[in-house]
């Protein structure tokens, strides 16, 4: 190629035709190939930048041109970092594909999760949650409108005030075994607070799915555990099949292991349910409230349905409270005055474990409004779950957005934007608290952080979520004084995001109160 630059420049004509191609029939088509190609490129790139229905809307030209640069930096684990520096650059909304808008506004929230009529659906091209079946079947979690409304209906007692009250005990015989647990793994050094948080809120969900726990914090060795949180981080990929169209290629070049992972969660599932159909005297979890469920609007479930139902509870129900754990622990440990505070409160509120109740805990304000900043900053799912606008198209934050387009609050952009809370980047539980006239955090926009979602699509087990988290989290406060054995190490930046955070190890030192 410099050679025949070099003689165009010359106006050397005869050596530059010598050199090029033969004349052939197949070099015509390819060269045909490459301009045809070129021109579909160039179209492309001049129709999303300047006549695109998004073209009026602030970002960056290589993300409006091409859904590449997101794919690149979703593979790479850093799209929601990534996402909240183009808030940070651009606004409340930026372009973040050519047909795909990113929000941080409370506002937004309502619009795009709280609006029923129409519906903005979920967007499952590959965008986020994916895969969205499993065997072909839909989850709770990617069910057309009216079929969620039908599950909803079904397993709304399981997670009624009055079914978490009967629960308590559940949650109370494993949190409580947690401490016990880490009493004597502390002797033998720091212990990593992640694995310990998702082991607890395992055998949680397991006992409240099938009335038997999963018996993690027995054996915290158990590989199931580590599947399902590397198939979280695996997300990228499949998202990246679907989008493209390969996902059955794809499928076919997933490892063996992970295949019969999968085949043998399912297995597993269904015979926990099976067994728990079956027993004679069940305990009040989640089952006995939906299959006891005399509402005649509800139609009965099917077995299938039900095996989906208990699977998409463990993973998800578990995710949840573990990761607001954690990213608590690590907030609290950022900020000694604000640890200080919640053990002093924790402390002069119980004096033993067997103090520590849900009622209890529920009137402990300075713990609440600990749980409320935590998942604020460290939402545990941080990432966007984006819905498609309906219909001819719908105004959002002032502006007009065409049918068809891609919209999504960004959670962590969200929480932590400074347009939406004061100091928006620092840990502040005091904002949460009632604030006296004059305070900083009097104009926060408190419902611009919603880690549970809105609307009709709100994460069903929230209540549950919180009276795990506010239980483990008192109990831990009791019975340890907790120290970063890493304190140099940046573990919260470390973090990639796969919807949900890659849950890398947090090492903490434990010294006991009580032997």
């Amino acid at each position: 190629m410099p050679d025949l630059l070099k003689d165009l420049q010359k106006g050397n004509l005869e050596a530059l035709v010598a050199k090029l191609p033969p004349l052939t029939v197949g070099n015509v088509f390819r060269g045909i190939g490459i301009a045809i190609l070129a021109y579909i490129i160039l179209v492309r790139i001049i129709y999303n930048l300047y006549f695109h229905p998004l073209r009026s809307f602030p970002g960056p030209r290589l993300w409006a041109i091409s859904r590449m640069p997101w794919h690149y930096t979703n593979l790479k684990g850093r799209i929601t970092w990534r996402i909240r520096e183009l808030h940070d650059q651009y606004g409340p909304v930026v372009r973040i594909a050519p047909d795909e808008l990113s929000y941080t506004t409370s506002s937004a929230w309502r619009k795009i999760y709280g609006q029923r009529t129409p519906e903005f659906a979920k967007a499952l091209d590959g965008r986020g949650i994916a895969p969205t079946s499993i065997g072909g079947r839909p989850s709770l979690m990617t069910e057309t409108q009216e079929n969620h409304l039908r599950l909803r209906k079904a397993i709304n007692p399981a997670f009624s005030e009055r079914a978490l009250r009967e629960q308590e005990h559940y949650l109370q015989a494993h949190s409580t075994k947690l401490v016990k647990v880490l009493t004597e793994k502390s002797k033998q050094g720091p212990v990593d607070m992640t694995t310990w948080y998702n082991l607890v809120a395992f055998d949680i969900v397991s006992d409240l799915a099938f009335g038997e726990p999963a018996g993690y914090l027995d054996n915290a060795d158990q590989p199931w555990i580590q599947v399902i949180l590397d198939r979280a981080k695996a997300i990228k990929y499949y998202q990246l099949a679907v989008w493209y169209g390969f996902f059955e290629f794809l499928n076919l070049l997933t490892p063996k292991y992970v295949t019969e992972s999968r085949k043998n969660h399912i297995a597993l599932t269904s015979a926990k349910l099976e067994r728990r159909m079956n027993a004679e005297n069940p305990g009040k979890d989640f089952m006995s409230f939906i299959l006891e469920n005399d509402d005649p609007a509800v139609e009965k479930l099917s077995k299938l349905e039900l095996v989906m139902l208990a699977s998409n509870f463990i993973v998800a129900g578990s995710g949840t409270s573990a990761g607001g754990m954690s990213g608590l622990t690590y907030l609290l440990l950022r900020n000694p005055d604000k640890l200080e505070k919640l053990k002093k409160e924790i402390r002069e509120t119980f004096k033993t474990i067997e103090d520590i109740t849900m009622v209890g805990t529920a009137k402990c304000k300075y713990l609440n409004a600990c749980l409320e900043e935590g998942m604020r900053m460290y939402p545990p799912t941080p990432g966007s779950l984006p819905r498609i606008v309906p219909g001819k198209g719908q105004e959002i934050d002032g502006k007009w957005v065409k049918g068809g387009m891609a919209v999504a609050v960004n959670q962590f952009s969200a929480g932590t934007s400074e347009l939406n809370f004061a100091r928006a980047r620092e840990f502040h539980p005091e904002r949460y608290l009632e604030l006296p006239p004059g305070s900083e955090f009097a104009n926060d926009d408190k419902a611009a952080a919603q880690p549970f979602s809105m609307g009709q699509r709100v994460c069903i087990g929230r209540s549950m979520a919180y009276a795990e988290m506010r239980l483990t989290m008192a109990k831990m406060m009791l019975s340890f004084d907790l120290e970063l054995a890493e304190p140099d190490l940046d573990w919260w930046n470390m973090q990639g995001t796969y919807l949900v955070w890659e849950k890398i190890p947090l090492m903490i030192r434990l010294r006991p109160r009580f032997e």
